[in-house]
């Protein structure tokens, strides 16, 4: 084991000992270690203390009244909060079964009195070395484990990707087929308005299918990490504003008022301005595709605070937020879950004949999540949908400047 005098810094030891001498003398060994020492007079001293704070390593006093540490030991290991905890006992009892007492009930070494400062350093770094390797194999073996478990989710969405990308892709082409061949028997047709339906179906054809494929393209490239992000501390106000104001014509085609007033002042964001443009447009489109005629969609961009009514992430710093309100049907409570999966759609059907392929939102939250945003809604059944993402301000520099 490592013995190469270096200090306990960053560690936490908790001494549990009835004799105000011993815990005098062990705190004095430690005083130069750079450790953090806490003291307990009694086994219920100790429970009380262990209520508050989780130390790295605890040494243990055997006989102690009401409790001794063998019993101790073992309420500490059989709770789940504890049992990691390395204990090495504080004896003067040396015998035989003592020591075996002392392992049985979950200690990891046993240190007689009187003991030697050195000695006690020793064995104290020897358990906390042995403690860090367990954690870090721990923390590996999780690692793993997430990451098989994403490689599986991965697996089946590609599989399930397959399968609604075909069939997406099946009926659109029929149709495609299909209006070709009646724009061909047409095309001698004195008046071109005849046609005129046959080609307005194509164009909707052809839209869905770019609409679908661009998305599925943006996705795989998510998935295997070639989506390329830049982000930047930028001004985000016009970006939300170009965004708004090119779908306020469609809101108005379907009867929907668009409101949105951009803010005078710069609100300043660490974003890839396509992406969050991106993002903008999926919440935006959304909103007015399930939307109503004569109803209002309502947008806003500000900073956060407190005392915003509507429920929203603990502000713990600065944020801006972008949201967009509607007056559609809602969201479902048994739905909810399903809004942000990929190919997941809901109940609710667009009210202008809209083509919808649950992959937007899914799209949305990957960006706003690589640059480290969030991003959710609220939603009543009859009452309607609020959408939005929430983005930190950069970090600031000791002379207020963004780093």
């Amino acid at each position: 084991m490592i013995m190469d005098g270096r200090p306990l810094d960053s560690n936490t030891i908790l001494v549990v000992d009835d004799s105000p001498t011993n815990l005098a003398v062990v705190v004095d060994y430690l005083s130069s270690e750079q450790c953090r020492v806490l003291t307990a007079e009694s086994a219920q001293s100790a429970i009380n203390r262990l209520q508050y704070v989780i130390p790295d390593l605890i040494l243990l006093d055997v006989m102690m009244p009401e409790m001794d540490g063998f019993e101790l030991c073992r309420i500490l290991k059989s709770h789940p909060l504890h049992r990691s905890i390395p204990v090495i006992f504080l004896t003067a009892k040396s015998e035989h079964e003592d020591i075996i007492e002392g392992f049985r009930s979950g200690g990891v070494d046993y240190v007689t009195k009187p003991f030697k400062e050195e000695e006690l350093t020793m064995r104290i770094r020897t358990h906390l070395d042995l403690k860090n390797a367990r954690n870090k194999i721990e923390e590996y073996a999780r690692s793993v484990e997430d990451k098989n478990r994403r490689l599986t989710e991965l697996l089946d969405e590609k599989n399930e990707f397959i399968g609604v990308a075909t069939h997406d892709l099946k009926n659109p082409l029929s149709v495609l087929v299909l209006a070709l061949d009646l724009l061909k028997i047409k095309i001698g047709a004195k008046n071109l308005l005849e046609i005129q339906p046959v080609i307005d179906q194509m164009s909707k054809t052809i839209i869905k299918m770019t609409s679908l494929v661009s998305k599925l393209l943006e996705i795989n490239k998510l998935d295997v990490g070639r989506f390329d992000l830049f982000p930047e501390d930028a001004n985000v106000v016009p970006v939300c504003n170009e965004v708004v104001l090119q779908n306020r014509s469609k809101a108005e085609s379907k009867g929907i008022r668009l409101e949105w007033t951009p803010p005078d002042a710069p609100l300043i964001a660490h974003v890839d301005r396509n992406a969050l443009s991106q993002v903008v447009e999926n919440l935006v489109s959304n909103a007015i595709k399930y939307s109503p005629a004569d109803t209002v969609i309502k947008c806003r961009l500000y900073e956060t605070d407190s005392s915003h009514e509507l429920p929203a992430l603990i502000v713990a710093d600065r944020k801006i937020r972008f949201e967009v309100q509607d007056h559609g049907p809602g969201i479902k409570e048994e739905e909810k879950l399903k809004v942000f999966q990929r190919f997941a759609k809901t109940s609710n059907r667009p009210t202008g004949g809209e083509t919808s392929n649950g992959l937007g939102l899914s799209i949305a939250r990957r960006l706003i999540r690589e640059m480290r945003g969030d991003i959710g809604f609220v939603s009543t059944v009859g009452e309607g949908s609020t959408f939005y993402y929430e983005m930190p301000f950069p970090k600031q520099d000791g002379n207020g400047d963004a780093e």
